[in-house]
């Protein structure tokens, strides 16, 4: 009887194993075949991704999109606001933690937060068909430029379009404790509460038999 709970629980943890893995992920921005590199298109940062798959036209206003995608190892982000409604006058800014000037081309963006700073900042970019989200890890002290990262390739534009314009930039955070907020830690992914299960059941049955 213990072996064949203990084999359905290690079933359904390989469910869940496999199922944490259908969640977005991400890909480089660099590229060898076709070459292409919009990592520098967003100055003064460590790391860039694109969310998978490249041409899904994801939306950022559920924060689950951005934690489940684990941009950069994270999976704890919280969201600050965006610079909205971009057209090539400029936009729209709610971010409390910088203030962009610019438009949906290029611009600047300028840390106007509190200190101690957030020990991890990250810019979403947002465009539209044929192009998903791009992500850039941001480093200390923050602040610097951008420039649109749909560029083809390596997204497959329509037509002729060898860039498209910005639609909106979100800005997410996690605090300095390494934590999303300033009183918790990391929210257990479900793979890992699943091993967690596994073990407990394998301590019950082997004290029954005890």
């Amino acid at each position: 009887m213990f072996r064949t709970n203990l084999l359905k629980a290690s079933v359904a943890c390989s469910i869940l194993f496999a199922a944490q893995g259908a969640f977005a992920a991400t890909v480089s921005c660099t590229g060898v075949s076709p070459a292409y590199d919009i990592s520098g298109k967003v100055s003064n940062t460590s790391n860039c991704a694109i969310l998978s798959p490249i041409d899904a036209n994801q939306n950022d206003n559920n924060l689950s999109t951005i934690n489940s995608g684990g941009f950069f190892g994270i999976s704890n982000w919280l969201f600050d606001g965006k610079y909205d409604n971009m057209d090539s006058s400029g936009g729209s800014d709610t971010s409390a933690l910088f203030n962009f000037t610019g438009n949906n081309v290029s611009g600047t963006y300028i840390y106007a937060g509190g200190s101690p700073a957030p020990q991890d900042v990250m810019l979403i970019f947002k465009d539209g068909d044929n192009t998903d989200l791009v992500g850039y890890l941001l480093k200390m002290p923050y602040g610097g430029t951008y420039s649109s990262p749909f560029t083809d390739p390596p997204f497959p534009l329509n037509g002729a379009s060898t860039v498209h314009n910005i639609s909106h930039i979100s800005v997410y955070y996690r605090n300095g404790d390494g934590s999303g907020d300033s009183g918790g830690g990391e929210v257990p992914e479900p793979a890992t509460l699943a091993l967690l299960g596994l073990g407990l059941l394998g301590m019950t049955k082997l004290r029954r038999k005890g």
